[in-house]
């Protein structure tokens, strides 16, 4: 029988494998490269877990964030997508303050403008959405509604006119006046259930003013962004100079 020769294998007749199981059949550069090699992936494994532990507490931070700042919506509104908050500072100014003061033409004109979208058009689905029923168009594009905020500046507009009766209605009757009361009555409580609603905990400082604590007047607080809001409703609002354009029946 012919003797048998051994040599050591070429690098490249072995797998990995072989080589963790048997060094001692390896040269040195061999050994060398695969030292390199498996140093390489210790730093890149390394690397990749202290990416993955970066990338997961961005996202439990970012979790955090979107469930404590963002309405939770436990009521629909068909503007939920356009809604944003921001850090705003109100400073309650009425001091050059066109929503102020007595009347005069420019307040009137700003007061009439901010609550032009008080109507809006809303769709059979935002109905569905909130379980509840409107008047609709004749036409079937949608039905009428309003959103809180506008109703809340309707009120507040109110209540200001209501300072100045003798001004805004000078002929007013006596059983209008009569209803009047029972109107401002409905506009206050509206806002007491809206502030109560909103529970707004901004913090307001104090200090001393003719020797008494007096809480500053203005303070950051957080706000839905009123420009992306009023675009949207705008893009919505109904023109209710007339009910022509409504079904049903029109009391004349």
């Amino acid at each position: 029988m012919d003797p048998v020769n051994y040599s050591v294998l070429l690098e490249e007749d072995h797998d990995s494998h072989d080589y963790k199981a048997d060094p001692s059949i390896l040269s040195p550069k061999a050994i060398s490269i695969i030292g390199r090699k498996l140093k390489y992936h210790r730093i890149l494994s390394f690397l990749l877990l202290l990416t993955n532990i970066c990338f997961f507490g961005l996202w439990q931070k970012s979790k955090a964030i979107s469930t404590t700042c963002i309405r939770p919506e436990l009521v629909y509104t068909p503007a939920k997508n356009i809604i944003r908050y921001e850090k705003k500072r109100l400073f309650r100014d009425i001091e050059n303050n066109v929503y102020t003061g007595e009347p005069r033409p420019e307040h009137d004109e700003a007061w009439a403008k901010l609550i032009e979208p008080i109507t809006i058009k809303v769709s059979e689905r935002d109905l569905n959405a909130i379980n509840a029923t409107s008047i609709a168009f004749k036409d079937g594009s949608g039905y009428i509604a309003e959103t809180a905020v506008y109703h809340e500046l309707h009120c507040i507009k109110r209540v200001r006119r209501h300072l100045h009766l003798s001004h805004y209605y000078p002929n007013m009757t006596e059983d209008q006046r009569l209803r009047e009361g029972p109107h401002i009555d409905h506009c206050l409580e509206y806002w007491r259930e809206a502030a109560m609603c909103r529970g707004d905990t901004t913090l307001a400082t104090f200090q001393w003013a003719e020797g008494k604590p007096f809480s500053h007047v203005y303070s950051d607080h957080e706000c839905v962004n009123w420009k992306l809001l009023d675009i949207w409703a705008r893009g919505r609002m109904v023109d209710m100079s007339t009910y022509d354009m409504l079904e049903g029946i029109l009391v004349k």
